[in-house]
């Protein structure tokens, strides 16, 4: 696998199983506000870009794991050329989503795929959550919220923050303007690591 040009600072993971919902909207209009047209964001909606069962072979003696292809081939690519990766999706039963989970999954075979060095070349990239849930109570995402903490540390990346959201119904997740003070903070810390370093006079 060739090496992937860095061409997007911004990687929004959208990993709900409707299409904009109440944790899209929320970091659309956050990333909105927050990112300056100096950056560059890409959009990637996991209902675009099934991938299929996700099949461990780890262990299977003489497992090959060559350059993937079609939906696969495309997600890696844009995961290594960002630099901070949001996963925007609700939370489903105390968890992660079916598709943002699977696509997750795959980066336990993206760690063996040879030519990728996808563990090296993660290090350092920021991983973040916008999430939106049902429940008042934000301690309900924490489970949610522990795992990509797990997952950052794991890989070396760094945990860049969550922002959990109560929103039940289409567009609850405006009647409470904290929710999006709090995302377009998160972004836009976010952002400021990739600020240029102004010189002393």
């Amino acid at each position: 696998m060739n090496p992937v040009d860095p061409s997007h600072n911004f990687l929004f993971v959208l990993g709900s199983g409707r299409r904009d919902g109440n944790s899209e909207q929320l970091a659309r209009r956050a990333a909105a506000a927050a990112l300056p047209a100096t950056q560059t964001v890409q959009w990637l909606s996991l209902l675009d870009h099934p991938l299929p069962r996700f099949e461990d072979r780890r262990h299977q003696p003489g497992a090959v794991f060559g350059p993937p292809e079609g939906h696969e081939a495309h997600l890696l690519e844009q995961t290594l050329a960002a630099q901070h990766i949001v996963f925007v999706a609700p939370v489903y039963w105390y968890s992660l989503p079916a598709d943002l989970k699977r696509y997750l999954d795959y980066w336990s075979p993206w760690l063996r795929v040879t030519g990728a060095d996808f563990k090296a070349r993660m290090a350092g990239k920021t991983l973040s959550l916008i999430t939106t849930l049902s429940d008042e109570d934000p301690a309900f995402a924490e489970p949610l919220v522990q795992t990509l903490k797990l997952t950052a540390d794991y890989l070396g990346m760094h945990f860049g923050g969550a922002v959990a959201a109560y929103a039940n119904r289409p567009g609850d997740v405006f009647a409470q303007p904290e929710s999006l003070e709090r995302a377009t903070a998160l972004l836009a810390s976010l952002a400021a690591l990739n600020a240029p370093k102004q010189q002393a006079a």
